[in-house]
């Protein structure tokens, strides 16, 4: 006599698409967090080759000037840099509240991006004068408050970062960058607010708006493993 047939529990059933769907989800926040990273990366080293492209100009912003050969190369860059924080941003939600303190480190990013993306269309007028000064277009304004809300906006979220209770280096990694990018450009500003050693200045701009950048890059390249140990811990689980 055949055995009757069992039919699979239905909590098996439920369980299955579920984790199947949360599968691909870490998957794919793992991408997003990767390519985010990755282009981080290259809008730094993009901003780099315009520095080297015109060695004369001091300040990050006069690369991106109206008039400069550099501008087409420089506006992508920070274009890609927004680009690269919405990913990680996008990725950081996947993970549900891991990235949280006081707020959403996702919202940080999120309007880090649109500051940056902004700033990559509305460019300085040539020489990119100082808001305010002769010479000075509305232009000139509108992209220096969105590039200066933009980094702002990336020293909170390093030191949302650095207020998590995960990846000790990371937190250690943020809390020096922070301290680091807060010196250097408040240092700088105050140069070029009062007309001091421009070239110094310049230096000390250069210097912090590639730490901040490689800080997202690190950010999105960490973001990307703690999804994939997350991936592995789900697939060895019985």
């Amino acid at each position: 006599m055949a055995e009757p047939h069992q039919e699979e529990p239905m909590t098996d059933t439920l369980e299955r698409p579920a984790d199947t769907r949360a599968g691909r989800a870490v998957s794919r926040s793992t991408r997003l967090a990767l390519i985010g990273g990755i282009s981080a990366f290259a809008s730094a080293g993009l901003i780099w080759i315009c520095r080297a492209a015109d060695p004369h100009v001091h300040y990050v912003s006069q690369l991106g000037a109206t008039g400069m050969p550099t501008a087409p190369v420089f506006n992508l860059a920070l274009l890609l840099l927004a680009v690269a924080t919405v990913l990680v941003d996008r990725a950081t939600i996947a993970r549900g509240a891991g990235f949280v303190a006081g707020w959403p480190v996702a919202t940080t990013l999120l309007l880090c991006g649109l500051c940056f993306g902004v700033a990559s269309v509305i460019t300085c007028s040539p020489g990119c004068p100082v808001p305010f000064t002769p010479g000075a277009l509305p232009q000139d304004l509108v992209h220096i408050s969105f590039a200066v809300l933009g980094f702002a906006l990336a020293l909170v979220a390093m030191a949302q970062v650095a207020a998590l209770r995960r990846r000790p280096w990371m937190r250690a990694a943020s809390v020096i960058t922070l301290v680091a990018v807060g010196a250097t450009s408040l240092t700088g500003a105050m140069i070029a607010l009062f007309r001091g050693d421009t070239v110094l200045g310049g230096n000390l701009e250069f210097t912090a708006a590639t730490l901040a950048i490689a800080w997202f890059g690190v950010f999105g390249l960490q973001v990307a493993a703690d999804n994939r140990a997350t991936t592995r811990r789900d697939v060895s689980a019985p």
